[in-house]
């Protein structure tokens, strides 16, 4: 992120923009799920950020540091660069179909709307930052 739109937004906006992409990301596992949901032998996978993205956000220090290698770590739940380590894990399953395939429609689903809820809150917040920023900028216009 430029220094300039680094000199905008906020630690809590910066938290808001890597859900957004943590969200996505999540959104194609579980999109990936729900299209092998017919796949014989296929195993579900699940995306989890949320306890990482709690804990950046409860550390409430700037990102920043410096560093030799951009592989090392802050901390246990993001790199040097600030980006959280999201887990991505074969989900556990008691339900196995006759073919092997772990896939619950229902469930994911369920999932599916619920990231899209909490994506679409995401944005809608940003957005409203942008039009407090749009206004101000338009001298209360």
């Amino acid at each position: 992120m430029s220094n300039v739109i680094g000199g905008i937004f906020n630690f809590s906006d910066k938290i808001q923009m890597e859900s957004l992409s943590q969200r996505s990301r999540r959104n194609e596992i579980i999109t990936g799920n729900i299209a092998n949901a017919e796949t014989p032998g296929y195993r579900a996978f699940g995306y989890d950020f949320e306890k990482q993205l709690q804990d950046l956000a409860a550390s409430k220090e700037a990102v920043g540091v410096k560093t030799t290698d951009p592989r090392h770590f802050k901390n246990n739940f993001t790199s040097a660069d600030g980006k959280i380590k999201p887990d991505v894990y074969v989900r556990p399953s008691e339900s196995v179909d006759e073919d092997g395939n772990t896939v619950d429609m229902d469930s994911e689903m369920s999932q599916l709307a619920q990231n899209q809820i909490l994506f679409r809150t995401a944005v809608e917040t940003l957005n409203r930052k942008i039009g407090t920023l749009k206004y101000a900028i338009n001298g209360g216009r």
